[in-house]
């Protein structure tokens, strides 16, 4: 338990210094923190009730990505301002760094079990993001498209009359 928590506010700080580092505004660091504390809170959660690293990873893609949204939304900023610094807990720079050192110490089968795992890690982070995006984007245009749509309406119906 104790060892969650500080893997909470290690992904918070994380976040927000990656926040940092690449010029995010100030009143939006520590939303960014907050991001990337909640992708690693559902990341554990879902963790200890789901065996799959694929679906586990998948979900809290989904979850960091639907945060990411909500923000952009709220905050009137593009979404890749919360996007980025939510993802950082997800990144798997240990499957990576492990991958890399049984290559050189020639254990090939945990390389392989290593890189299977990171792939599975970042094709589930990728589809998560894409589905959300997707579903945003699809979103935003069906209800800007109404609006342009009534708003000829309008204007043609007054034009005639």
């Amino acid at each position: 338990m104790v060892e969650n928590i500080k893997l909470i506010l290690f992904s918070f700080t994380a976040s927000f210094g990656f926040g940092i580092v690449f010029h995010i505004k100030k009143e939006y660091l520590i939303w960014a923190g907050l991001g990337g504390a909640l992708t690693r809170l559902s990341y554990l959660l879902l963790l200890e009730i789901i065996d799959k690293r694929f679906v586990y990873t998948l979900l809290a893609a989904i979850i960091a990505s639907l945060y990411a949204e909500i923000m952009a939304l709220e905050l009137k900023t593009p979404s890749t301002v919360f996007l980025y610094p939510a993802i950082i807990p997800l990144i798997p720079g240990g499957l990576l760094y492990n991958t890399a050192v049984n290559f050189f110490l020639h254990e090939t089968a945990l390389m392989l079990e290593n890189a299977r795992d990171c792939a599975l890690t970042l094709v589930g982070m990728s589809i998560g993001f894409v589905l959300i995006s997707t579903f945003t984007y699809y979103r935003r245009v069906y209800f800007f498209s109404k609006d342009i749509a009534s708003h000829f309406l309008h204007y043609s119906h007054r034009k005639n009359s």
